[in-house]
């Protein structure tokens, strides 16, 4: 799934090819603070609502949301964001849910579903049995052929690009079913064979190979039931069909989302959601420093209020060692930032050049990091990834302010000096102007030449999606575990098979088309889950060696404030953020 300005991020806690068990426990990863954070997950079949309880926790009252994120989309089909995906979870119920337990653990627990679901012998095959009286917001029951329409949406990329698209690797006719929205003649239509729904509650997903993980994948919205008749295509996020606590009440793109009660959830269905607060008010594009400012501040109704927005490191001296740091919820994450380099357009040479000039450190300092949020990265993988190595394969961070001159002879030697760089920035933002600069005139010095153009922070994440972007330098990108494998990374990410099958989209960011890597993940695929950590780790350390597609700069942590009178707060890890489902005010 994708995290912060311009990311995404996937993940599997077994891999593509593993078997799920009652208990799966991945290594306890450590990060570079030697922090180490257990990510266990434990398979609940049986789990059922209503949640516990959150101790404390009032009705009433409306929990505030300040970012200075604008969500790329809310289309359950297209949220692949971390905000969406956490958004999503107030609106969307899905087939199963990943949720973190008290100890800080985790289980996968049927959400929609009766079990997590029942499957043949070599995982090819999965049928799924839909709980009884689950209903939209419009008092209309679901059914099973709601979950077969938003299988068959999630394969419209053309329509609706940027979502996860696993179903395109491993669903049946996943390479060739073009959506619902296309006729027969273009591959598409209402007649998709890896979908049946023998009755109303019980639908049937066939796989083109093994995937024990689609319990996993099925914890995204992509896959929460959706009314045929009331898809309105693109326009389906302005509107759409809660199954969650919360329903739409008003929505201004890029601007506010005012969630309000619905009234046809069922908490005693729901394993793990709440429905304290009256309302959700979601706040977008809300100046960086200034909102923090007022979480600092905690007067009025900023006391009712929450942000995802990790802390700038200008304001840690009024936080660290004073109150507020009593009401800033920090921890590891699952996400590592880097910059995409396109492989169309910047040969290897250059790449690797890149990344000796990198201002590794200056950048992160310009961008508000500390080491709060933000720890050095020269791996693809986040540490909290099972079978994660460190490495760094040529030396790069061996000069945290990069070695412009080294990069320089670089150039010269492979006759291109002076060579273009084309990024965008985020010019309505104060941070990505300053991050942007301090970018260019390293890599000036280094020899390049630099174009950098700036863009409004909503166009920017459009265009971070343009494969016919004019750029060849995609900076900002992050991309965090889906759950804790790194199958959910390289498939996901920098797989040559996406390109051809999102010719509108960008879900392989550095158009990286390579039969060595591609074949690589093909294999690790289908090794038994216990071999799948040290494959992942060595396709890691390969992809850094032989081509270079990204410029690794941090791996994400997490620190963000509320205000005193939130309760319920907590960080979810694989959330990177909040969970809202528990959210409360306390007067």
């Amino acid at each position: 799934m994708i995290f912060g300005l311009v990311v995404a991020a996937a993940c599997g806690a077994n891999g593509g090819g593993g078997t799920p068990s009652e208990k799966n426990k991945s290594a306890q990863p450590t990060n570079n603070s030697g922090t180490t954070a257990d990510f266990t997950v434990t398979l609940d079949p049986t789990a059922k609502g209503p949640a516990l309880d959150v101790p404390g926790a009032k009705e009433g009252g409306t929990v505030t949301v300040l970012t200075r994120q604008v969500p790329h989309t809310l289309d359950p089909t297209r949220a692949y964001y971390t905000d969406s995906l956490a958004i999503a979870k107030l609106v969307f119920r899905t087939p199963t849910a990943l949720v973190m337990q008290d100890d800080g653990s985790y289980k996968l627990v049927p959400d929609l579903l009766t079990d997590l679901g029942q499957h043949n012998e070599d995982f090819t095959q999965w049928t799924f049995k839909i709980k009884e009286g689950i209903k939209y917001q419009d008092g209309t029951l679901v059914t099973s052929k709601d979950f077969a329409y938003a299988v068959k949406r999630s394969f419209a990329v053309e329509e609706l690009p940027n979502g996860p698209v696993y179903q395109q690797t491993y669903f049946l006719d996943g390479d060739k079913y073009k959506g619902p929205f296309k006729d027969a003649s273009k591959g598409g239509g209402a007649d998709y064979q890896g979908v049946e729904t023998p009755d109303d509650q019980t639908f049937v997903l066939k796989m083109a190979k093994p995937f024990p993980d689609l319990p996993y994948y099925l914890t995204f919205p992509a896959f929460t039931p959706i009314p045929q008749a009331k898809d309105t295509k693109q326009n389906y996020e302005s509107a759409p069909v809660a199954t969650g606590p919360y329903k739409y009440k008003q929505f201004k793109k890029g601007t506010q989302l005012l969630l309000e009660k619905n009234d046809q959830w069922d908490p005693a269905s729901d394993p793990f959601r709440h429905q304290y607060a009256d309302e959700y008010n979601f706040k977008f594009d809300q100046e960086r420093l200034r909102l923090q400012e007022q979480l600092i501040a905690d007067k009025g109704p900023d006391q009712m209020s929450i942000t995802y927005d990790n802390v700038d490191s200008s304001l840690l001296p009024n936080i660290v060692g004073k109150e507020p740091e009593k009401r800033m919820k920090k921890g590891p994450g699952t996400c590592t930032f880097f910059t995409y380099l396109d492989v169309r357009k910047i040969p290897l040479e250059v790449r690797r050049a890149i990344l000796v000039a990198w201002p590794y450190d200056s950048e992160r300092q310009a961008a508000g990091n500390s080491p709060l949020t933000s720890e050095p990265a020269t791996t693809i993988m986040p540490p909290t990834t099972p079978g994660w190595q460190n490495f760094d394969v040529a030396g790069y961070k061996s000069k945290g302010k990069g070695d412009p001159e080294k990069a320089k002879s670089m150039l010269q030697a492979a006759g291109k000096l002076n060579f273009e760089l084309i990024w965008n920035f985020v010019s309505d933002d104060p941070v990505s102007p300053q991050v942007s600069e301090v970018r260019k005139q390293a890599m000036q010095k280094a020899g390049f030449k630099v174009t950098a153009i700036p863009l409004q922070q909503a166009q920017a994440r459009i265009e971070a999606n343009n494969p016919k972007s004019r750029t060849n330098v995609n900076p900002g990108g992050g991309w965090c575990l889906d759950w804790p494998s790194g199958g959910t990374i390289f498939p996901a990410i920098l797989y040559g098979p996406l390109i051809a099958a999102n010719p509108d989209g960008v879900p392989n960011g550095s158009f990286l088309d390579e039969d060595k890597v591609d074949n690589a993940i093909d294999k690790a695929l289908v090794l038994p889950s216990e071999e799948q950590p040290a494959a992942w780790a060595a396709i890691d350390k390969m992809m850094m060696e032989d081509f270079a597609p990204v410029v690794p700069d941090y791996y994400a942590k997490n620190a963000f404030l509320h205000g005193s009178k939130v309760g319920g707060v907590r960080l979810d890890v694989y959330a990177n953020g909040p969970d809202f489902t528990r959210l409360f005010v306390t007067q």
